[in-house]
């Protein structure tokens, strides 16, 4: 039986262990894109560019045509599942795992480690030391980064050893909420030692001046991926 795109693409959706409702709403296709009458038509070039936007790891020769492998070599892929770099080590660049701000803010492990159980992993040649990246559902550093983008961290275990000017990821105790989790540049607060001035890059948030006792965790932000959609 002659396959097409949209039946590969019903068999990504079945290796991800995923719904086709899941499917639409992260790529931002119409409803009916998969309906059974429409499995034969073609698809086309915006619809395939959301799908590879968003499910990087699909190989799109193999999506088009057929040809080859589901997934491409050395990407991310299913419960954190990498295929192997042919030219380089997987021990030599380890994976680091990837959460969501939710299931971290729901957890009581560290916000630097995460959950359990990762949604996926990074595999990235060269990237700096990480413990853990996390999908940002914030505005603080608009625009240089976006909601839906990656930040990746290392933990730090001592409030005292700060990098002035730098981004971190925190989580930090308020009255008002039980897990507040924020993203934003530290530096030297006027008020005294005992505090630091948290501040965002997007200007509609004013700096805030916290006890740095009110400091759950924290991890330094050393990687931002940015995601960039055409349509």
């Amino acid at each position: 039986m002659h396959l097409t795109t949209k039946d590969r693409v019903l068999q990504f959706i079945d290796y991800k262990g995923i719904s086709k409702t899941v499917f639409l709403n992260e790529t931002d296709i119409k409803r009916g894109f998969l309906d059974k009458d429409k499995l034969k038509a073609s698809v086309s070039d915006i619809l395939l560019e959301k799908i590879i936007q968003t499910y990087p790891e699909i190989d799109l020769v193999w999506l088009i045509t057929g040809k080859g492998n589901m997934l491409k070599k050395g990407l991310v892929h299913g419960k954190g599942t990498i295929d192997s770099f042919e030219s380089q080590s997987y021990n030599e660049f380890p994976p680091v795992p990837v959460y969501t701000l939710d299931a971290i803010t729901n957890s009581s492990h560290p916000v630097y480690s995460g959950p359990k159980d990762a949604e996926s992993a990074l595999l990235i040649p060269h990237m700096p030391n990480c413990d853990a990246a996390l999908y940002i559902h914030t505005d603080t550093m608009y625009p240089i980064l976006r909601t839906g983008d990656i930040v990746c961290y290392k933990r730090v275990t001592d409030v005292s050893n700060i990098y002035w000017g730098e981004m971190y990821v925190m989580d930090i105790s308020r009255q008002e909420d039980e897990n507040y989790l924020t993203l934003k540049y530290i530096h030297k607060s006027d008020i005294g030692d005992d505090y630091i001035s948290l501040r965002s890059h997007n200007p509609i948030y004013p700096p805030q001046d916290i006890l740095k006792s009110n400091i759950n965790r924290m991890g330094l932000v050393k990687v931002c991926i940015r995601y960039n959609c055409l349509v």
